[in-house]
């Protein structure tokens, strides 16, 4: 494959993700979040997920798996034999020690770390 047309492909990738992630924010009284957490728009403050009321940092790896069951998420996004050490949640350049800001975000669509030098994609990637 050309130098050319495997950028091409990249970028359909990125823009694909781009798309799926921003049809899943939505907007909650002012603060743009994910539709899947929308329980945590429904006045509850932002203290849910972050250290403070005024969240001046991304949210610890702990916030997100006091929900998020970790050893469950390297089931869910399994992948083939051929492909076992793709897996973003148990993979074969970090294990299990990614943290989950690095792939996910809340408010805003982000990409995922591995991206930035494989075109592979995850199935149901929500960003």
């Amino acid at each position: 494959m050309s130098y050319k047309k495997l950028m091409f492909a990249v970028l359909l990738v990125f823009i694909a993700c781009t798309v799926q992630a921003q049809e899943t924010l939505k907007q909650f009284d002012g603060i743009k979040g994910r539709s899947y957490h929308a329980d945590f728009y429904d006045g509850k403050s932002c203290d849910s997920c972050h250290d403070s009321k005024k969240p001046l940092n991304l949210p610890a790896d702990d916030a997100c798996l006091s929900c998020h069951d970790l050893d469950d998420l390297i089931k869910a996004t399994e992948r083939a034999k051929d492909e076992m050490g793709q897996n973003p949640h148990n993979n074969m350049h970090f294990g299990k020690d990614v943290p989950c800001m690095e792939c996910h975000g809340e408010h805003q669509p982000r990409e995922h770390m591995c991206q930035g030098c494989h075109s592979f994609k995850y199935k149901k990637f929500k960003q």
